[in-house]
């Protein structure tokens, strides 16, 4: 591959295609505005500043970071979005495209495309020349002599195929390292904020989490798709597993899947477990061949428009599950079942884990038999944000996936699930995917 120079490597990258098949349409200028609109009503003073993911170390395609796509729906590097709650003033801020660069990375955004993209009233260019800071600061300084408090999200931006917890557990290695101690990206970006400008940086995480745990119809949309692709996938590996094949063959296919389906891609690491692999909660290899008489487990679902699904499904590599087989899986789907029923507005995701964790304990499966718990959020990440301390309310969005793990056995069996909390209860976002016994050996059956 030809080398870009620097200074192309700094420049920003094509704007997404708004009508490429993947469901850009969704989500519109109109709705990105009423998401800021949102944000500037809670935070009401000061001045909000999010910043855009920088340029990448790698030749695949951009990936906007959650939060800033979440109130612009631009797809390119080092832009900025600047608030101004009190005025209702929005500034948007991208890097000017470089000599020669459009050559090397096609059409570029420019402030004018920008604005047309956004419905933003000022988009203005980054910098000039190759200091990519200078228009920014330049507006900030302006800024802050009028606003004392700014405020910024200090939490670990996620990007594509990473959760907020993975990603504070990782920052908290680095900034506890001796031989180490960096900030993260963005309290380095606060502090740099504090310093120059003599401004208070409060942290805006917790508001922009509290949004993005309550979907809007759009949002919920592109679940279902992430879904609806994530299950091609899981039907595709059903019918493929086979003894013989190795645990990575069984997830590309489900990786092409979800390509070819229009998904921009796997929502997280495929965990693809057969045998006693199945017993290892995110075990990250696939390198064991399939042997006949296991249950292969496997947890990997796509990424649709920067939504993304959480799907399990568990099936014997024989026509028919084993009697043990068998029951282990009824009880999950069992479990699965009786959570499902607490699924709903005043609700909470203990009632949701306690109801699953009951029934499998009736049934004889407790303790390390069932170790970790029954739900997550999940939304622009797999582990998607929010306090967990919350009664259910319509529009939040999250997993159902009770397991029974029984390494002696070499036994390990997940039912996974996506739902959306209703005015009534829930909505089944992942409906269709093979779950029942019967449904897994019809399919199961059918290709022997």
């Amino acid at each position: 591959m030809l080398a870009l120079s620097l200074l192309l490597a700094l420049a920003p990258l094509p704007q997404q295609n708004p009508e490429d098949g993947r469901g850009q349409s969704l989500f519109t200028k109109e709705w990105h505005a009423g998401r800021r609109a949102a944000l500037m009503d809670q935070v009401k003073e000061g001045v909000i500043v999010i910043r855009g993911a920088g340029t990448q170390a790698d030749y695949r395609e951009f990936r906007q970071d959650n939060d800033f796509w979440y109130f612009t729906g631009v797809t390119t590097p080092n832009a900025v979005l600047v608030l101004v709650p009190d005025k209702k003033e929005e500034y948007l801020l991208v890097p000017p495209a470089s000599p020669g660069s459009e050559m090397w990375l096609g059409d570029l955004i420019d402030p004018e495309e920008a604005g047309k993209i956004t419905g933003i009233a000022k988009c203005l260019p980054l910098g000039k020349g190759g200091d990519n800071a200078s228009g920014f600061e330049a507006l900030v300084a302006d800024l802050a002599r009028k606003h004392k408090t700014f405020y910024a999200p200090l939490a670990p931006a996620e990007n594509w195929m990473m959760s907020r917890d993975n990603l504070e557990q990782a920052m908290t290695s680095i900034e506890h390292d001796p031989f180490d101690g960096r900030l993260s990206r963005e309290r380095q970006f606060a502090q740099v904020l504090e310093e120059k400008l003599g401004v208070k940086v409060q942290n805006l995480s917790d508001i922009l989490d509290g949004m993005r745990l309550v979907k809007t119809e759009a949002e919920i949309e592109a679940l279902r798709e992430a879904c609806r692709i994530s299950g091609l996938g899981h039907a595709a590996a059903m019918r493929e597993s086979r003894p013989g094949l190795y645990e990575w063959q069984v997830g590309a296919v489900m990786t092409n899947e979800y390509y070819r389906n229009g998904a921009m891609g796997p929502g997280y690491l495929a965990i693809v477990g057969s045998g006693p692999n199945a017993c290892i909660l995110h075990y990250p290899e696939a390198k064991r061949q399939i042997q006949e008489g296991d249950v292969v487990l496997i947890d990997y679902a796509a990424e649709f428009n920067h939504y993304v699904s959480d799907i399990t499904r568990s099936w014997p590599v024989s026509a028919k599950f084993t009697d043990r087989q068998r029951e282990v899986y009824q009880a999950v789907f069992d479990a699965q079942e009786a959570a499902f029923k607490e699924c709903k507005p005043g609700k909470t995701l203990g009632d949701v884990d306690r109801a699953a964790r009951a029934l499998l304990s009736e049934r004889g499966f407790k303790g390390r038999a069932f170790p970790h718990g029954t739900s997550h959020w999940i939304g622009m990440s797999v582990h998607d944000v929010g306090s967990y301390n919350v009664t259910l309310q319509p529009g939040m969005v999250f997993t159902v996936e009770p397991g029974v793990y029984l390494p002696k056995e070499q036994l390990g069996v997940r039912i996974e699930d996506v739902v959306a909390i209703t005015e009534t209860g829930y909505d089944l976002l992942s409906a269709g995917i093979p779950r029942t016994v019967e449904e897994v050996e019809a399919l199961r059956g059918a290709i022997q």
